[in-house]
């Protein structure tokens, strides 16, 4: 059982970290971005070039497709989101399918559907207490935690508060001088950032395919459902529950019934909570 715990924690991480990308839009633009994943796909294929294309190092291509993922969120925000984001939210949410549609055929004609793998220098493994743990793992499990307490500190800094007045009301903020343009494309850029190492670990430890996208947003989502939408701590330990979730029950009930898992979560929690595990109940007049 140990050893499917700990399979479920790393996939558990990169539910975490694209659940925090997904925060993080939501926290700052009141964006709920459905692009987030493909944000992280088309540089992680980038950098899978770069390596098996270009020659370069792993040390070499992971900053420069850490640097592509925040030029295209940036790029994206910009150009498609900020023009429409006064206009009615359910435009901007369109918006989010749209690029998601777009960046997914961009993928899907230069690099086909064909798997690849990005080679790591974090091939093997060591045993502990008579279990596995390969060194994937460790760096999936410590990138997502990483990721977290970072972002509880960048909240407590001023351009960190800035981007949580801004979700809540654009205006007043704006009247005492804080610049929107720079809370958002700083909170896009971040999100690229993040959803990039997400795709990149998924990519490292398994495969790299143009469907990695889609079915880590859902699983994003579903995470990021469970912490309440605006917790950093609730995304990733929601993150975490639902990898250990789908990997026991693809161990103990059926591998087909994993998927199944993350939606059964969503139902669950909000039918007992509506507001999530580590979300704040807010009023809504109706």
């Amino acid at each position: 059982m140990w050893q499917q715990i700990i399979s479920g924690l790393q996939a558990g991480s990169w539910y975490s970290l694209m659940a925090l990308a997904i925060v993080l839009v939501l926290k700052a633009t009141d964006v709920p971005n459905f692009a987030m994943a493909e944000l992280g796909l088309l540089p992680a294929f980038c950098t899978w070039a770069l390596i098996d294309g270009a020659g370069l190092s792993w040390w070499a291509a992971v900053p420069a497709g850490l640097l592509i993922g925040v030029v295209l969120a940036v790029v994206v925000e910009r150009t498609a989101i900020r023009p429409i984001l006064a206009e009615n939210h359910f435009a901007t949410v369109l918006m989010t399918i749209a690029v998601f549609v777009v960046i997914n055929a961009v993928v899907q004609l230069v690099w086909g559907s064909e798997p690849r793998k990005i080679d790591s220098p974090f091939a093997g493994s060591f045993t502990v207490a008579g279990q596995i743990v390969a060194y994937e793992q460790l760096l999936s499990i410590g990138a997502g935690l990483a990721v977290t307490v970072a972002l509880v500190l960048f909240f407590r800094t001023p351009l960190g508060v800035r981007m949580q007045a801004i979700a809540e009301d654009r205006v007043t903020p704006r009247l005492l001088g804080v610049s929107v343009t720079t809370v958002f494309r700083t909170s896009w850029a971040l999100a690229g950032a993040i959803a990039t190492i997400a795709l990149l670990l998924q990519g490292q430890a398994s495969l790299l395919t143009d469907q990695n996208g889609s079915g880590l947003l859902i699983k994003g989502f579903v995470a990021a459902t469970l912490g309440g939408f605006s917790s950093v701590i609730g995304a990733f330990v929601g993150g975490l529950a639902l990898g250990v979730a789908e990997n026991l029950a693809g161990a103990y009930v059926s591998t087909s019934s994993k998927t199944a898992i993350a939606l059964l979560a969503i139902v669950v929690v909000l039918a007992v909570k509506p507001q999530g595990l580590f979300g704040r109940h807010q009023a809504r007049e109706v």
